[in-house]
């Protein structure tokens, strides 16, 4: 029996896990170091067998995205795993593999990514769990004991390369919408052997995709579909991904739990349950013969965990690091930028401490007119100020996008202009204090020119309104914690009379 096993075992490696989002190095290379988290990932799975035997796999994977250092986003990623393969004390593979993508962004919410993957694999066939009815001892059963006969264990190694390429598409917040990858796996098709005959390692084409079938407020249906194809095996593991979002912070992607209704098909049914949080991912899932007599899985359970953890963009590890050491050598903190003095009648309408939330400061001025006096005696009037108003998006480090609130406030702003045709706006865009001073220059200047062109679209006239940036010189605070740096991510409107 363990050797009718062996052919199975060799060829449908890569595919006998049902929770694939947590192997993904065995689904595609092109998928790691999509985010900007680095990754750990375990799955465990334990499957019986009509054999009368559980075959015992384990999975081990970390990942790295290495983050660009101006934009402080993903360019590549790089990626290693291991599994560890047991089918009832006869045979066992081992695995170790290294990974590596390159990302490329079509559009601000796509990723596009290539990734290539070499491994190493090494199997066992070895008979000292192997029985025969030579060593049965009547009334005792079966014996270890020596019994003239001649055990054997035998290996088989191959080195094989696979590549991959994965597009994925979020919304504003981060919520995958459709996915697609296509990936060879063992491409370079090696001989293996156990017995001195060589057969030749079958490369295997994978697919795998899903997309938002429905969508209503907090709920999401998923359709997925994971398809692999060899000369020896064809798996299809299809299904549908019902998502339920939880509360979250705006500007992060939304916490959700997941239950998982597949099927292998012709093979087996698959239910399982999975929450996933920004910090670590938790699923538990189990297969059951469906429709058909299936005696190499008459059950699997599987648990998946994942650990991540945010990565800091260069520019922010080197000012990070340059603090420390001043404060380590001086024993003195740096010293506090120069900070705006707020003024007294400036009336905060929304505040939520820590996270880098949208905030809405109105500062009623003096509304009489200024007059100045030349020196040459001519009189000239200042425009009138009406208001001045502090926004504090969700802008994400070194990002300009606005979030869904923002976008309904500046719609009813541009109501605001439309009912009255003689004011204008200066939008005057500001940064946090990492990274180089002129590339946080123009990030201020495109934040505010954000401001200013979704106001454009909503029919506000370009000479009404005036975009300008001033970088990291003019900070609300010392930037000290990230809730400090996420209130100097703002936009500030001044509204006049002209």
């Amino acid at each position: 029996m363990a050797m009718l096993f062996v052919p199975v075992a060799l060829v449908g490696q890569s595919y006998q896990f049902t929770q694939y989002n947590f192997t993904a190095q065995r689904v595609n290379p092109g998928m790691i170091g999509t985010s900007s988290y680095a990754q750990l990932d375990v799955d465990s799975r334990t499957q019986k067998t009509g054999g009368d035997f559980n075959i015992y796999s384990n999975y081990f994977a970390a990942t790295c995205p290495l983050l660009h250092k101006s934009t402080g986003l993903p360019w590549s990623g790089i990626g290693i795993s291991a599994v560890d393969d047991r089918s009832g004390g006869v045979f066992s593979t081992q695995e170790i593999a290294a990974s590596y993508s390159l990302i490329v962004r079509p559009s601000r919410y796509q990723v596009l990514s290539f990734g290539l993957r070499g491994m190493y694999q090494l199997s066992r066939l070895t008979m000292d769990g192997f029985y025969t009815g030579s060593q049965y001892v009547p009334d005792r059963g079966f014996s270890n004991a020596m019994s003239g006969e001649s055990f054997y264990e035998s290996q088989a190694q191959v080195l094989t390369f696979s590549a991959g390429m994965y597009w994925q598409q979020t919304d504003k917040r981060g919520i995958i919408t459709s996915y697609w990858g296509l990936s060879l796996f063992d491409f370079n098709k090696p001989d293996y052997t156990f017995t001195g005959s060589p057969s030749q390692y079958p490369a295997t084409l994978t697919f795998n995709g899903g997309f938002q079938a429905y969508r209503k407020q907090d709920l999401i249906i998923f359709p997925e579909l994971l398809y692999a194809r060899s000369s020896a095996n064809n798996t299809a593991n299809l299904g549908v991904r019902f998502q339920r979002l939880l509360k979250s912070p705006r500007n992060k992607a939304p916490d959700h739990v997941d239950l998982l209704l597949k099927a292998v098909v012709g093979r087996s049914g698959i239910v399982g349950l999975q929450l996933h949080r920004e910090k670590f991912s938790m699923g538990v899932s189990y297969d059951f013969p469906m429709f058909v007599s299936n005696p190499a899985n008459l059950g699997a359970l599987e648990i998946g965990l994942s650990l991540r953890s945010l990565v800091a963009p260069p520019a922010r590890r080197k000012v990070t690091k340059q603090r420390q050491q001043v404060v380590k050598k001086t024993g003195i903190p740096p010293v506090k930028p120069a900070t705006e003095t707020p003024k007294q009648d400036s009336i905060p309408l929304a505040s939520v401490e820590p996270e880098p939330v949208k905030e809405v400061e109105i500062t009623k001025p003096d509304t009489s007119i200024t007059t100045t006096q030349s020196s040459v005696g001519k009189i000239s009037q200042e425009p009138l100020v009406v208001e001045k108003i502090t926004l504090h998006f969700h802008f994400d480090y070194n990002r300009v996008d606005l979030d869904d609130e923002t976008e309904v406030y500046l719609r009813d702003l541009a109501a605001t202009l439309e009912q009255d045709k003689n004011l204008r706006l200066t939008i005057t865009g500001h940064t946090d204090n990492i990274g180089q001073e002129k590339f946080n220059q123009r990030l201020s200047e495109k934040r505010a020119e954000a401001v200013r062109d979704y106001l454009l679209r909503q029919g506000v006239s370009a000479d009404r309104l005036q975009a300008e940036g001033k970088g990291m010189r003019v900070p609300l605070n010392d930037n000290k914690t990230e809730a400090d740096r996420a209130r100097n991510r703002r936009v500030e409107i001044v509204m006049y009379v002209k």
